[in-house]
């Protein structure tokens, strides 16, 4: 009984977690909370927040070579042009919900390219991946 119980408690929780959404369907990024200052390439990094439940109260701030370019809230997308060349993106809990640890990743980003990237919470904490979404 207790395992049924225990596999239950645990199948709760899954429907807990964040799910994937596209650029399409996501709501940009209120400008008050964009800052990103724009370079005049062509090359784009698209950047999605998932939507779910859990995290859903803390936004997520997110930085490019370590400047804070945007604050992210559940099911929001920006845009930010880049130059190419590697760069290296940063993802973190917004300081009202505690700050909390860094997650990082490095991107390559050519030359009039699109890239994706999606932000996403799982019992390990907050992740930059690619998408294909």
């Amino acid at each position: 009984m207790r395992v049924l119980l225990g596999a239950l408690a645990l199948l709760s929780l899954a429907g807990c977690w964040t799910s994937p959404i596209t650029a399409e369907k996501a709501d940009p990024i209120p400008a008050q909370r964009q800052y990103w200052v724009s370079s005049p390439s062509p090359s784009k990094l698209i950047v999605t927040r998932d939507t779910g439940l859990f995290g859903v109260g803390c936004n997520h701030r997110f930085y490019i070579d370590g400047v804070l370019a945007a604050e992210f809230a559940s099911g929001e997308v920006g845009v930010f042009a880049v130059d190419p060349g590697r760069h290296i993106l940063s993802v973190k809990p917004s300081a009202s919900c505690g700050g909390g640890a860094v997650t990082e990743r490095e991107v390559e980003v050519g030359q009039n390219s699109l890239v994706r990237r999606r932000l996403s919470v799982t019992p390990g904490g907050i992740d930059i991946s690619p998408t294909g979404f």
